[in-house]
């Protein structure tokens, strides 16, 4: 199978998509399924390679103290789970069928920070990281929940005049670019699961 034959669907990305850039890059059949689309409408087409889906986390941030509109945990878990029925749907596409011998869904990851109260609802992630553990001068604490191959944590040569562990959270991007991923992350991300 070539590149260009594997659909990866990017749930309620962003305008960068920067979670895909690299599938993208690569010649993989990217679809972007955003505000113009809507995951809630969405039905995925047969034969999904992967999907990576990036739900809203406005209500589930642990830093949401106030707000022009109180935390309403139901609406956040209404996007994730949407998010999951497309996912299910990619499988029971793909699972179903007592003599299949090859399967075309290889990966699905859900993104969310990890300090969030997502996790109260899916439980541990699956994986999780820092963009400083893989080289970016920046934090945020990041999971994934999903089935995917995890991509490994390069081993980084510490800089003595830096304490990479003590670069704090920083609040002063705007939230487009705090959502932005880390391009060495989707790197090895892309790498593990081709």
């Amino acid at each position: 199978m070539e590149n260009k034959d594997k659909i990866i669907l990017h749930l309620c990305c962003s305008k960068y998509g920067s979670d895909t850039r690299d599938y993208a890059a690569a010649g993989y059949d990217v679809r972007y399924i955003g505000k113009e689309i809507g995951v809630e409408s969405y039905h995925p087409p047969k034969g999904v390679y992967g999907v990576i889906a990036n739900p809203t986390c406005t209500m589930f941030s642990i830093a949401r103290t106030t707000g022009k509109k109180p935390r309403d945990l139901r609406e956040g878990m209404w996007l994730v789970q949407e998010c999951l029925r497309v996912i299910w749907e990619c499988m029971y596409d793909d699972l179903e069928g007592s003599n299949r011998t090859f399967f075309h869904f290889k990966f699905w990851a859900l993104e969310n920070p990890a300090t969030g109260l997502l996790r109260k609802f899916l439980g541990k992630p699956a994986y999780e990281y820092q963009p400083y553990e893989f080289g970016e001068d920046r934090s945020k604490r990041t999971a994934l929940w999903g089935m995917f191959n995890p991509p490994p944590k390069p081993l980084l040569l510490m800089n003595k005049s830096k304490n990479v562990l003590g670069y704090k959270e920083s609040t002063t991007h705007n939230l487009d670019t705090r959502s932005i991923a880390s391009p060495q992350f989707t790197k090895a991300f892309f790498y593990a699961n081709q």
